[in-house]
This record gives structure tokens, C-alpha cells and sequence, in this order.
């Protein structure tokens, strides 16, 4: 459905002219760009957006890795589950959502994970982002197995 941008109000954008982790609302719904656009369940700003809400955020926040580790046993993309998760994510959390990114989003590539990753303006919320990633997806993995 194509809508003419004059019909978009723009709200909650990082900067006034990026679209990349804006919300635009037009008179039939509100539209998650980076979500549609990107195929992930929720945008980069939904911090408080479930699964997860608040005590998410609480969590990426005050011990981001036990989120990195909850990632890891998703994925398996470091051995030994929740506690490889935890070690990687200690130790470089760029390089671990590189690898563990582009697990969950085909579309995403490492370089974008690493760079949303090491920004301190953007890590907690992108952590947010791909956990519940994992968790939305999650009942449609299983049913392809």
C-alpha cells in the first residue's frame, strides 16, 4: 500500500531527519518502519515493547550478560548455552551480536549488529531489540522442525 509521505506524522525519531528507527503514523495505522523494513518484530525504539517490557530494559541496563546469555542459548551461536552467552557478551558484545544477529534477521548484516552494538547510544536497545527477536520468533521456529 503505497501512501504519500505528506499523510505521515512524524513522532519519537532519533534525529529529525533519520527514518531508521522513526515511527510514522497515517490516518489508517501506526507504522513501524524499522520493522517493516527490516524484518524485525519491533523497532529499535520499542525499549519498553513486549515480550520483555520494562523489566527488560532493567535488565540490558543493569546486567546485560544475562541477556546476551538468554541470545546465545536461542541461537547457539557460542558453545556452552546460557553461560557462553553470558562469557561473550562480557567479554565483546559487538563481536557476539555480529555473529548472533544475522542468526535471527537473515537481512541483518554483522557490520550494522556490531555498529548498533558498540554505539552507546544505541547498544542497550538494540541488545532489547534482538532478545525479543528471539522470543517472537520463537513459536515459529519450533513449528518448522
Amino acid at each position: 500500500v503505497f501512501v504519500h509521505p505528506s499523510e505521515f506524522v512524524q513522532e519519537n525519531c532519533l534525529t529529525p531527519h533519520s527514518q531508521s528507527a522513526c515511527h510514522f503514523q497515517s490516518s489508517s495505522k501506526t507504522k513501524n518502519i524499522m520493522a517493516s523494513e527490516k524484518g524485525w518484530s519491533t523497532g529499535l525504539c520499542d525499549c519498553c515493547a513486549p515480550p520483555g517490557g520494562c523489566g527488560l530494559v532493567c535488565r540490558t541496563c543493569f546486567c546485560p550478560c544475562t541477556v546476551t546469555g538468554d541470545i546465545n542459548q536461542a541461537t547457539n551461536t557460542c558453545p556452552v548455552g546460557f553461560l557462553g552467552g553470558c562469557l561473550c557478551g562480557c567479554c565483546c558484545e559487538p563481536c557476539f551480536m555480529a555473529a548472533a544477529a544475522p542468526n535471527i534477521n537473515k537481512s541483518e548484516p554483522a557490520w550494522k549488529a556490531f555498529c548498533c552494538s558498540i554505539l552507546p547510544c544505541t547498544s542497550c536497545c538494540y541488545l532489547e531489540q534482538v532478545y525479543r527477536e528471539t522470543r517472537i520468533s520463537k513459536p515459529a521456529q519450533q513449528e518448522m522442525k
